[in-house]
């Protein structure tokens, strides 16, 4: 988004980076504030509060309200270039579960980057071959806990019983009371977030690597 400004001339990098930097800030805190109440708030919605925020800053510059399109095309853009890393041990993991004839599915509250995007980077790290079937928040329409994007998942998986069902999360309040609500054991793994701050169950067992999930659903 920086080059675009920076080629229609409203200003140097130094100059526009600051404010992308504010728009960006402020469509997290609302990202942050929809999640908690689930309340959907997409990659387009943030990618307007940004143009929102370049628009006011850059009021005085002619032409700035026509450079919206190439604005939204380009944080668009942003998140299919990225390569988000692996967290140490979960290829492994995933593996071994599939190994074993496990179903497997995803359930995911969606940020900024949407779920087709988020499915390509899967299969470009050839990890998408390992699940039967996904949940994203932004196809589902609910965010975790809502037991929506739950059943959902149960449903892609066959409708199994909950209580012979884990799910694998490292948030208290979406991932571990969502599934124990629904009657599934959690697992909550603390790789990515030492302690998540938010209130809810601590989950029925905690890990801190991937290494230690097989051997924690006694399958090692």
């Amino acid at each position: 988004m920086s080059q675009v400004l920076v080629d229609a001339g409203v200003g140097s990098a130094g100059v526009v980076l600051p404010v992308l930097t504010g728009g960006y800030d402020t469509a997290w805190r609302s990202w942050l504030e929809a999640w908690s109440a689930n309340r959907q708030y997409s990659g387009v919605d943030a990618a307007h509060a940004i143009a929102d925020a370049v628009e006011q800053a850059f009021s005085g510059s002619p032409g700035i309200a026509a450079l919206r399109p190439r604005l939204l095309d380009a944080f668009a853009g942003a998140g299919e270039g990225a390569e988000p890393a692996l967290v140490d041990g979960a290829a492994d993991a995933l593996a071994g579960l599939c190994a074993l004839g496990v179903r497997l599915g995803i359930i995911c509250d969606v940020g900024f980057t949407p779920s087709p995007v988020l499915r390509r980077h899967l299969d470009r790290q050839g990890l998408l071959e390992y699940f039967d079937h996904w949940s994203f928040s932004d196809e589902v329409g609910v965010y975790k806990p809502d037991r929506r994007i739950f059943e959902h998942a149960l449903a892609g998986l066959g409708r199994p019983e909950p209580a012979r069902c884990v799910h694998v999360g490292d948030r208290r309040r979406t991932d571990v009371a969502g599934a124990q609500a629904q009657g599934m054991r959690a697992v909550r793994i603390t790789a990515v977030f030492e302690d998540d701050p938010d209130q809810g169950p601590p989950g029925d067992v905690v890990i801190g690597s991937y290494e230690e999930l097989l051997p924690a659903l006694g399958l090692a």
